[in-house]
């Protein structure tokens, strides 16, 4: 039964991040993209970005769930339906490596490919680095480890995303200087401000290091 479990769960997630990239991807080339900037800072690789997407039924005592970084499609914040029915929870994760810039201030920069339903507010926290995202997901496990950071992070912003626009979010040299790890990476997340609507179907959808053949990669901008 869990095996099926699971197996409905990938293939859930597939269709629809596929689906988001029928729905968006012709209108990647009509969007103006950011203005250079000084100093810009792309995600490395697709194991930097993503996110990871738990059960929701058994939160909060229990996170269990699947992690997924890398490939070409955006990450589906908010919650969904797996194709047993179950309902999920997402939260997206970028990691970048500032190395040499630790002691300066940033702008976050990501694109909403797609707003789906009634999501609500976004919010954008600093959380402990857990290191790169696993990019080839086969089952479902314990993923607290990766859910969890975000409980004692730093809340930086709370936005409301617009599909088809880039978010912006400014982050204090202060804030980075709490943050940045010994290896030189700060780490954001982003969750819906309510995960508790009682829906399974209010999610925003983000570009990330793949997405669009890289056309729309996540980064930090600096004066």
């Amino acid at each position: 039964m869990m095996r099926m479990r699971r197996r409905h769960l990938l293939g859930t997630l597939t269709c629809l991040i596929i689906g988001v990239v029928l729905l968006a991807g012709c209108n990647e080339e009509k969007q103006a993209q950011p203005s250079p900037e000084s100093i810009k800072i792309e995600v490395k690789t697709g194991a930097d970005d993503g996110g990871v997407v738990a059960l929701t039924d058994l939160l909060p005592d229990n996170v269990f769930g699947i992690v997924n970084g890398g490939g070409d499609q955006p990450f589906m914040v908010g919650l969904l339906v797996s194709g047993g029915g179950d309902n999920l929870t997402g939260r997206g994760i970028y990691r970048f490596d500032i190395s040499g810039y630790e002691n300066k201030s940033f702008t976050f920069h990501v694109k909403c490919v797609e707003k789906h339903g009634n999501p609500g507010s976004l919010e954008v926290y600093l959380t402990n680095d857990s290191g790169p995202l696993e990019t080839n997901p086969s089952n479902m496990s314990d993923v607290s480890q990766i859910w969890n950071p975000i409980a004692s992070g730093e809340k930086i912003a709370t936005i409301t995303p617009v599909s088809g626009e880039w978010v912006t979010v400014d982050i204090s040299s202060a804030m980075v200087k709490s943050w940045v790890t010994d290896k030189g990476y700060i780490t954001i997340m982003l969750k819906l401000e309510n995960e508790n609507l009682g829906s399974n179907n209010d999610y925003y959808s983000f570009s990330t290091y793949e997405y669009s053949q890289g056309s729309a990669k996540p980064y930090l901008s600096a004066p």
